[in-house]
Order: structure tokens, then C-alpha cells, then sequence
């Protein structure tokens, strides 16, 4: 058996695609978005819902760019630290050298 309504309802299409928890909801923020869609224009809504996925991604590439950079900084750290005695044995080796030029040097000259 298949009941007939007498009168036919009127629903605005933008509130059948909402979600009940927000349709239904009585806080400020869910008022407001249901006043919001209710009353917004289809191609409004693209234009901010695609506005906000840009938003998002421009957030999420800035992210993830800063990431980046502090671990390449946390690196580059940890390599320096690990460096510094190899670094001094260099700057050791680099005065020992000009040592032995001058006295290299020095025998060349009186050789001469």
C-alpha cells in the first residue's frame, strides 16, 4: 500500500545536501551556516568552497615547504657536529703544511 501526501512540502535543495548534524543543530556557527546555504547563490558557493581548497592547499605546500627547510637546517646541524673534529684535524694539517713550505723554503735558499 503506497500513501500519497496531499500537499507537497516545499525543501530547498542546498538544505537536502547538508548533513543532518548541521541541519539540526542549534549552536550559532551551524545557525549560521544554515542561514548561509539556505540563502546563498549555487555559483557563490563554488567560488568559495574552491576559493577555500586553494586556501588549503597554498597552506598545506607552505607547510610542508617549512618542514622541509627545518629538517635541511636539523641536517645540516648534525652534520656540522659531526664534522668539527675532522675540521680541526684539517686546520691542523693546513698549519703543518705552510710549516713545512717555509722550511722548504728556507733550504732552497740556502741550497742556492
Amino acid at each position: 500500500m503506497v500513501f500519497k501526501r496531499k500537499h507537497k512540502i516545499e525543501r530547498d535543495p542546498v538544505l537536502e545536501l547538508m548533513p543532518l548534524a548541521l541541519t539540526r543543530g542549534d549552536s550559532r556557527e551551524q545557525k549560521l551556516m544554515r542561514l548561509l546555504l539556505a540563502h546563498a547563490n549555487p555559483r557563490d558557493l563554488k567560488r568559495l568552497f574552491l576559493a577555500l581548497a586553494g586556501c588549503g592547499a597554498a597552506v598545506s605546500l607552505a607547510g610542508s615547504l617549512a618542514r622541509n627547510r627545518m629538517l635541511r637546517a636539523s641536517v645540516a646541524r648534525e652534520l656540522k657536529k659531526q664534522l668539527a673534529p675532522v675540521n680541526k684535524k684539517l686546520d691542523a694539517l693546513e698549519k703543518q703544511n705552510e710549516e713545512l713550505k717555509k722550511q722548504n723554503q728556507e733550504l732552497k735558499r740556502k741550497l742556492s
